[in-house]
């Protein structure tokens, strides 16, 4: 729901971190997890914190429907639309792929986003995107 934008972003930021240019990274410059890749009129290395949450409200919260999704859902939604191994701009992202498997809760919808990195994630960032999901469970259960 829209009252859990502030807290998601700040789940989500606190596992994207700050600039970074990896070369092996298909979304190329990132900072805060916004990527050239995908948003290519931003300064990415000059972007500030506010401006990033700008755009993660218009760009990911409201498409991924975060502003009607139920609490930790709407977390889980944003987190993985933010991080979907797919290209974001897609209606849905990886979420509806995910969705579509009907998981009955958002325990389950997060073992599914786990499988989904496991089958679409380049090796050197399975592990990570893995450890990724894991955090975001913890930090979720310590704010039910």
């Amino acid at each position: 729901m829209k009252e859990h934008f502030d807290l998601a972003f700040e789940l989500t930021v606190g596992l994207e971190g700050g600039y970074e240019n990896d070369p092996n990274d298909p979304g190329g410059e990132t900072k805060y997890g916004i990527c050239k890749t995908y948003h290519p009129n931003i300064d990415i290395k000059n972007l500030t914190l506010d401006q990033a949450k700008a755009i993660y409200y218009a760009d990911y919260w409201l498409p991924a429907g975060c502003d009607v999704a139920e609490f930790p859902m709407d977390i889980c939604l944003f987190d993985s639309q933010v991080n979907p191994q797919n290209d974001p701009r897609l209606p849905g992202g990886g979420n509806k792929e995910i969705l579509l498997q009907n998981p009955s809760d958002w325990h389950e919808y997060m073992i599914l986003r786990m499988i989904r990195y496991m089958n679409n994630s380049k090796g050197i960032y399975v592990k990570g995107h893995i450890f990724r999901v894991l955090r975001l469970f913890e930090k979720i259960k310590q704010h039910i």
